[in-house]
């Protein structure tokens, strides 16, 4: 089980909105027995579950652990997660965050928190972030030894130091 994985679902669904059962679908992606069992119904459960991520997201990002741990305790209370240990053979045995009759909302809604919980309690409260790009607001997951990560991509990096690096060039020939 990948419980970085599971972490980066939850920052994923922040970063994706969700209107339809088919902006669900594309959230999945290629994990097609999940898309599989999206009903309209999820998208409601999941508009309300991704407000309380982003509101825990925007606690993380504001270095305040506190409100984060209890957001994440109230997913967890509104959104239980059934683990079941499930395998093919006797070699095989692995955890499952949701039994096999979860919708995808749910499904979705364990990943996530699971995969929370378990950032939270191997690296700290506030190791969610925001994107200091300017016209980008996407969260991120910043696990670096030092809590230095500013941005949510390589590009939005790139794009910043570029331009950082143009506004010096000029300076640097106004000066001339």
């Amino acid at each position: 089980m990948d419980f970085a994985a599971y972490a980066q679902r939850a920052v994923d669904l922040v970063n994706t909105p969700i209107e339809s059962a088919d902006d669900v679908r594309t959230y999945l992606g290629h994990r097609t027995w999940v898309a599989d069992l999206v009903r309209d119904d999820d998208v409601t459960v999941l508009q309300g579950f991704r407000a309380g991520l982003e509101e825990m997201a925007d606690a993380s990002a504001a270095t305040d652990g506190a409100a984060v741990v209890a957001t994440l305790n109230g997913l967890l209370a509104k959104h239980p997660i059934r683990p079941m240990i499930s395998g093919h053979d006797e070699s095989s045995w692995h955890l499952h965050i949701q039994d096999d009759s979860a919708s995808a909302s749910e499904t979705i809604c364990a990943e996530t928190l699971f995969g929370l919980a378990m950032l939270v309690s191997e690296h700290g409260a506030t190791r969610i972030g925001r994107c200091a790009a300017t016209d980008c607001d996407n969260a991120f997951i910043d696990t670096s030894a030092n809590r230095s990560r500013r941005f949510c991509s390589t590009r939005c990096s790139t794009r910043m130091n570029v331009a950082a690096l143009r506004r010096r060039q000029q300076a640097a020939k106004e000066v001339r």
